[in-house]
């Protein structure tokens, strides 16, 4: 099986505020997770626009180098519904709402030069991590040799209203594995990476941030919008990319979790990552990423990965700023000063028990 590194990375997400996008008047919050000097009336081409190129620029390779290698480099593209306009326009035509997803992720492999097939990945909230973990499967086992994979979202008022009507928005700003959490804040954004064998890295003399070592994808099955409560399908979940990253729970440094700020998203984390650790001598940092961005639905587990390697170049631990009494005690949600991370987790647990987890490491020539 071939190893596979990530040698190029472009992200983009926004910071959560009073929303502009849209008429928030109806919504328990006007805080969303919103970028600033996007194009307005095209705000996700926007988005891919930028993060791919400069994924491209990051990773030392042209639009035409990618197109030289015909299908050997494939799209593994991750999203929701894309944006409003796009399923509007399908529904009220009769079309099929699919072709939405279509033509942005074809939008994104057109720019990147992929000549190689473009795979959709709507795995719920889970989406980004799935694509990255597809694109990390198809290389490992030699069905390609390099893949440009992510995934974006833009702000959208059906995500926004659909959220507030399950009541699962946060009235100010969320703060994930606290006593006090209430919700999540909505965000936008996209990342994209550059995943190739490391025999092909090594040979264009390429810089490598990490290689992706396992990848295990799941579904809890329980409800359309809840997770299972005691976290035991998350903990299998994340017990099974352990297992095909062939090392311990031990050896883990840091762990970018959903941490969404609902009241029972982080309550099944907290259980799943008590069971993982109980007993264990040695237990990780764990925060979330959207206690900064917000949940960027479809592209966050993309955008939390990008965290995840800007953390373990810099040492920089993930903060979240508003965290004062971790949830049920828990330690794991303490942060450091300075993290060093050798080893890392990223997992995404989304509606309809869609869920991913991907471990890396970090690398050292």
């Amino acid at each position: 099986m071939n190893r596979v590194v990530i040698t190029g990375i472009g992200a983009l997400s926004g910071e959560i505020k009073p929303c502009t996008v849209f008429d928030t008047t109806g919504l328990l919050t006007d805080k969303f997770g919103e970028i600033d000097g996007l194009d307005c009336k095209n705000r996700l081409y926007d988005i891919i626009r930028r993060t791919v190129g400069e994924m491209l620029t990051d990773a030392g390779l042209t639009s035409t180098d990618i197109s030289a290698l015909g299908t050997d480099c494939r799209m593994f593209f991750g999203t929701l519904l894309a944006r409003d306009s796009a399923y509007i326009e399908h529904s009220r035509s009769g079309a099929d709402t699919l072709a939405m997803s279509n033509e942005f992720a074809v939008y994104a492999a057109g720019l990147a030069g992929v000549c190689g097939t473009v795979d959709i990945s709507s795995a719920s909230c889970a989406a980004g991590t799935t694509a990255i973990g597809m694109a990390f499967d198809f290389i490992r086992n030699g069905l390609c040799r390099c893949a440009v994979a992510g995934g974006a979202e833009e702000l959208t008022p059906m995500v926004g209203f659909g959220f507030n009507a399950l009541k699962a928005l946060s009235k100010d700003v969320c703060n994930p594995y606290d006593v006090s959490r209430d919700g999540i804040n909505i965000g936008e954004g996209g990342a994209f990476f550059m995943l190739e064998t490391l025999e092909n890295a090594l040979a264009r003399n390429a810089k490598i941030y990490c290689e992706v070592l396992g990848f295990a994808s799941g579904n809890d099955a329980y409800h359309p919008t809840s997770p299972e409560p005691t976290g035991e399908e998350a903990f299998h979940l994340m017990q099974n990319a352990l297992d095909d990253a062939g090392i311990t729970a031990e050896r883990i440094d840091y762990i970018n979790g959903h941490g969404t700020g609902t009241v029972l998203n982080d309550s099944m984390e907290t259980n799943a990552l008590k069971r993982l650790y109980d007993g264990a001598d040695r237990k990780p940092f764990v925060s979330s990423t959207k206690a900064l961005v917000g949940h960027c639905m479809g592209a966050s587990g993309a955008i939390e990965l990008a965290s995840v390697i800007r953390s373990m170049q810099t040492g920089e631990p993930i903060v979240m700023p508003h965290l004062s009494e971790p949830l049920n005690g828990c330690e794991l949600y303490n942060a450091p000063e300075h993290i060093d991370i050798e080893y890392a987790v990223s997992n995404s647990f989304g509606f309809a028990g869609n869920s991913a987890s991907i471990v890396i490491r970090r690398w050292v020539d």
